[in-house]
């Protein structure tokens, strides 16, 4: 059975702080003749420890508990509020079992005097606080440095995914297959391949434009998303499909620039593209608010694991920006990719 444990300090704490604590009990309560002998000593101090130590498990488990159920910042004083009372309200039952067990033990001196636990109860509501406070004091240290050396590994994460979306963006086989499909078109359909070189820069602007940037709305996105996917469509003809169902609602919402063509190009290069089996992909937004793209699934022989990475990468990069993750499910059938959209009021600064 593991034991409740509020911060990776707690036994430091209980170390330094139980006998103190233990040798305050007992000498108010004990008085001298705590010390008039070294058995007295040793069974008061014992069964004071046990009995103390077993309320300490207690506490902490209260804390823990209160924790769990008011972790947000906005909470503290209310949690804090509300562990005080309630340590003060154990330890004084505690104190109070271990006063009434000392006068009936005839190994120790008996003693009738309740200013004594008058004064204990009044030690143990000043320890309290104090250790309470000291807890907490720990645990937000702890949690600072665990953002910290999160915030540092997530930043190095996200420049490796931004240095993979700089190699997406100069994917020479990418410009290579663009310009040779606007060169069959403009032999064969001279029209369509003005409309061809119109997506086809508005691709690059978007590229130039935004790879900087740490987000873009939902709508230039989608627009950068369409222009993407034309020119795949152009290549590939109906061995290509895609369904974007995303209200309006959800335009000014945010994501990291190129999520969706890293997505994408993950989805192309990880299924087999045919007229007989074409690879239909859907865009919408769950009930949730979450960005969902979903694709038939139809392996090819050989996937490539730099796709994975892409989207573990870009995962972690979600983290850094939201605290949240990209999900992915694999039916076997589909595979169904949820992105967190971020609201502009939520987004968070990396420098």
């Amino acid at each position: 059975m593991k034991l409740p444990q509020y911060t990776q300090k707690d036994w430091l704490i209980i170390a330094i702080a139980m006998p103190l604590f233990v040798f305050l009990v007992n000498t108010i309560l004990l008085g001298s003749g705590y010390f008039s002998s070294f058995g007295v000593f040793m069974l008061a101090t014992l069964f004071a420890a046990i009995i103390l130590t077993v309320s300490w498990q207690l506490l902490t488990w209260i804390a823990v508990t209160l924790r769990n159920r008011f972790p947000d910042d906005k909470d503290i004083l209310k949690r804090l509020s509300i562990a005080i009372l309630l340590f003060i309200i154990i330890t004084a039952l505690t104190l109070t079992i271990i006063f009434w067990l000392f006068s009936r033990i005839t190994l120790i001196e008996p003693f009738t005097d309740d200013a004594r636990l008058k004064w204990v109860l009044m030690s143990g509501v000043i320890v309290n606080i104090f250790i309470t406070l000291l807890h907490e004091g720990v645990a937000n240290f702890e949690k600072w440095k665990k953002t910290i050396t999160e915030t540092e590994s997530l930043k190095t994460e996200y420049m490796q995914s931004r240095l993979l979306g700089l190699k997406s963006q100069l994917n020479p086989h990418f410009l290579f297959n663009s310009l040779n499909s606007l060169s069959c078109l403009i032999q064969e359909q001279p029209q369509q391949a003005e409309k061809f070189l119109d997506e086809m820069s508005k691709v690059y602007r978007y590229l130039l434009k935004n790879s900087d940037e740490q987000l873009v709305t939902l709508e230039t996105e989608l627009q950068f998303t369409r222009s993407y996917f034309y020119l795949l469509k152009a290549r590939h003809g109906e061995g290509l499909d895609m369904e974007i169902n995303i209200n309006s609602f959800h335009n000014e919402k945010q994501l990291p620039p190129l999520t969706l063509q890293i997505l994408l190009e993950s989805a192309f290069n990880m299924n087999a593209i045919s007229k007989e089996q074409p690879l239909k992909i859907e865009l919408s937004v769950t009930d949730n608010g979450w960005l969902q793209i979903k694709n038939n699934v139809q392996r090819k022989i050989t996937d490539s694991l730099a796709d994975r990475s892409g989207i573990q990468n870009l995962s972690k990069k979600f983290r850094l920006l939201c605290n949240k993750y990209i999900i992915v499910k694999d039916t076997g059938e589909y595979q169904l990719i949820t992105v967190p959209l971020i609201p502009a009021k939520e987004a968070i600064t990396i420098t």
